[in-house]
């Protein structure tokens, strides 16, 4: 044992000064912050232990036998470290949960330290009494200074005599105290992690109490129980258990403050502790080691070898460079880029959105990164919305309902003019009459974290406060500035990704329903010997406003329409869907071309809009007659070329449909004859448009069709359209394209 008490020596001197250093850091950190102060206080005490038992051993060997080191002041110092149970109730008081600022008399707390002061005078004071008792003794006088002097004298050796009685079980006695102080502040711990509902918070404060708590248990086991039942624990045994106890402890407040922000001490200290502690154990190995050569060495040789131990020790300075740059690169990797390092958080927050574009995805990634490296209880999101063209508070769990802020929002106007983050004490002269002032309050936002691109204030974050109670210190205000522009970037592509989403969908749907309308076209015109059709629509758009229908008859004819309704798009294709079903109805209901149209204009008025219209030219076509009724409502005149090249225009009828209610309409008849033409078209053919604005006209379209009459509509349709393309170069063209040619075979009946 003895060979190994320098060793042991060591190691009460790292850990003692680790724990000092833990206590420097933690104040120095937040020295206003009452939790820190007790904290500090309570390590500097439990500090004093092992460091004084160090001492002691370097001491002793050098004290004589008349005057053993147990006697002496210095060892009696010791009892100083006692006062760490009184520092562990109170840190009890104030961890996990504070509970001292509900406590009325406050200042009556530190009368738990008396029993331990109490213990350090008497062991300091009493630690000899037979030399109290002699300072008390005096020679006897007469007169007055006698009458005072000798009952005084007499009452202090009795005093005398009690302190030395109760010096004789003070180890007892006070290993009781200290014993139940422990069990309150264990006792207090549990309570308070009970309540605690931050799921962050019960695990952060998980790893202090079992630490603190197994470090109690094995100190109770090695020194406070066997002074209590007057029974001695073994030297190996005691110096492992306190060895233990003191790694247990201190490690696991060391280990709190670095991976789990106990105390919100910051980063700069953390790496701080870690490079201390990491510095600290490898010099106690550099000096274990060159002492344990040293003893090998001279047990080889017999006699201490200076060069051997020179060159080893030259040895050990060349290999301490390359260890020590590998001892940093592990603790990069496993301490200083924790996930509560905020370097890292940034890289942690690229990461996460580098592939996520939906905007609510963002908000939450944004929501959950800052919550569980920063600790913020809550985070609320003012957004600019597009839709609204006003900035909107959106929902939460806490508050479900969002709200609408109006732009000349005094306080709204005022985070605008921000830059960086911003406490929102700052802009109390804003918050009378602010509707989104009143707001932040309801929700105990404390800091604003404005979003602003070059131009625009995109909107802003609401942090509250952080589940530890701690303010928000420089270092988080640095960090989230940095991130607020990270995110301005982050939001704006979420916003294009869901525009192109928003586009997608709507291009899907719009193809849904030009599948819709292609599937309400007839799926081809009606075909027979003494006639031939064929029909070609194109929209501008995925969908259109031209429609054209073959509704047959029971009498063996058929009904046919062609139209074209106001404006493009879906509104049109709307509209023509409805006139559509409409006189499907209305054919069905065989009445006659005038009436039809009455009813459809008179329909398309009470149920639409007076922008909403359309021209339309209906027809009725008996084949065995060859009678072709019609009436036109507003359309491009339909042309009829007869065989000899003659044509005229399909006139007859009367206004636009769904532009006036009672609008009346006139029917005429043709009959057709043997090579007789019809074309229908609507004006996406005849104001067709070149480089010269100039229009393709319907003398064009007259010119073609009289000089090409012998062609078969499809043929006539397929190069009307290429004399069209060939005017018109723009693609997609301008408007809606519809044609429909019906030419009479001849001699067939």
């Amino acid at each position: 044992m003895e060979a190994l008490q320098p060793v042991i020596t060591a190691i009460y001197f790292v850990f003692g000064g680790v724990l000092l250093f833990l206590s420097y850091t933690i104040v120095r950190d937040n020295p206003r912050h009452r939790a820190n102060r007790i904290t500090g206080m309570m390590l500097f005490f439990a500090a004093l232990g092992p460091i004084f038992m160090a001492f002691g051993a370097i001491v002793k060997p050098t004290a004589s036998a008349a005057a053993p080191f147990e006697d002496s002041f210095i060892y009696n110092l010791y009892y100083v470290w006692e006062l760490f149970f009184p520092a562990f109730l109170l840190f009890s008081w104030v961890f996990p949960v504070d509970r001292m600022a509900r406590m009325k008399r406050r200042k009556l707390r530190y009368l738990i330290f008396f029993p331990q002061l109490f213990h350090l005078f008497l062991v300091l004071v009493f630690r000899n009494p037979e030399k109290v008792y002699n300072l008390l003794e005096f020679e006897s006088s007469e007169g007055f200074l006698g009458l005072i002097m000798e009952p005084l004298s007499y009452l202090m050796k009795w005093i005398v005599l009690g302190f030395s009685l109760l010096l004789s079980a003070e180890r007892s006695l006070f290993a009781l105290i200290n014993l139940i102080y422990l069990g309150l502040a264990i006792y207090t711990i549990f309570r308070g992690r009970a309540i605690l509902t931050d799921a962050r918070a019960r695990k952060q404060s998980g790893m202090i109490i079992w630490g603190i708590l197994s470090a109690v248990v094995l100190f109770m086991a090695t020194f406070l129980i066997p002074d209590l039942l007057s029974f001695e624990v073994s030297p190996g045994l005691k110096t492992l258990l306190m060895v233990l106890l003191l790694f247990i402890g201190g490690g696991s407040i060391a280990w709190s403050i670095i991976q789990h922000q106990f105390l919100d001490v910051r980063v700069i200290f953390r790496q701080s502790l870690v490079y201390t502690i990491t510095s600290g154990i490898l010099v106690g190995l550099y000096i274990l080691v060159v002492g344990q050569a040293d003893r090998f060495i001279t047990s080889v040789f017999g006699t201490q070898t200076n060069i051997v131990n020179i060159a080893f020790i030259v040895l050990a300075l060349i290999l301490y460079q390359p260890i020590n740059t590998r001892l940093d690169e592990l603790i990069q990797r496993f301490f200083i880029r924790s996930r509560t390092d905020y370097r890292n958080i940034l890289e942690q927050l690229t990461r996460r959105l580098i592939s996520v574009f939906d905007p609510e995805q963002v908000r939450n990634v944004i929501e959950r990164t800052l919550i569980s490296t920063m600790m913020v209880e809550r985070v609320y999101f003012i957004l600019f919305d597009d839709t609204i063209g006003e900035y909107a508070i959106l929902a939460s769990d806490e508050f479900p309902t969002r709200i609408i802020i109006n732009r000349e929002d005094r306080f709204l106007g005022a985070v605008g003019q921000r830059e960086t983050p911003t406490l929102i004490d700052q802009l109390e002269e804003f918050r009378q009459g602010s509707t989104l002032a009143y707001e932040m309050e309801k929700r105990r936002v404390r800091l604003i974290l404005p979003l602003k691109d070059a131009d625009h204030l995109l909107g802003y974050l609401g942090l509250t406060q952080k589940t530890s109670g701690y303010t928000y210190n420089p270092e988080d205000i640095t960090t989230l500035g940095v991130i607020s522009n990270q995110l301005v970037t982050v939001l704006t592509n979420a916003r294009l990704y869901a525009d192109s989403l928003e586009k997608q969908r709507l291009d899907e749907e719009m193809a849904m329903a030009r599948q819709i309308q292609l599937d309400l076209l007839p799926k081809q015109p009606p075909q027979a010997p003494s006639f031939a059709i064929h029909a070609y629509s194109m929209p501008s758009r995925t969908i259109g406003g031209d429609f054209y229908d073959f509704i047959p008859k029971s009498d063996g004819g058929f009904a046919m329409v062609i139209a074209d309704a106001s404006g493009k798009g879906l509104p049109a294709a709307l509209l023509v869907a409805q006139i559509q079903a409409m006189l499907r109805s209305e054919v069905g209901n065989l009445n006659d071309l005038s009436r039809i149209l009455f009813n459809v204009n008179r329909y398309v008025v009470e149920s639409t809009s007076a922008e909403k219209y359309a021209t339309l030219f209906f027809a009725e076509f008996d084949p065995s007659r060859r009678l072709f009724c019609y009436a036109n409502a507003g359309h491009n005149y339909p042309i009829l070329v007869r065989s000899d090249g003659t044509h005229h225009f399909l006139e007859t009828g009367g206004m636009l449909i769904g532009a006036f209610s009672g609008a009346q309409y006139e029917m005429a008849t043709v009959t057709l004859q043997d090579d007789d033409l019809l074309l229908f078209y609507t004006d996406g053919v005849s104001e067709a448009q070149n480089e010269s604005d100039e229009e393709y006209g319907e003398k064009r379209i007259v010119d073609y069709i009289v000089n090409r009459r012998n062609l078969s509509p499809e043929e006539l349709i397929d190069g009307l359209l290429n004399d069209v393309r060939d005017f018109d170069h723009t693609d997609p063209p301008r408007d809606d394209t519809t044609l429909i040619a019906m030419k009479i075979r001849n001699g067939v009946h």
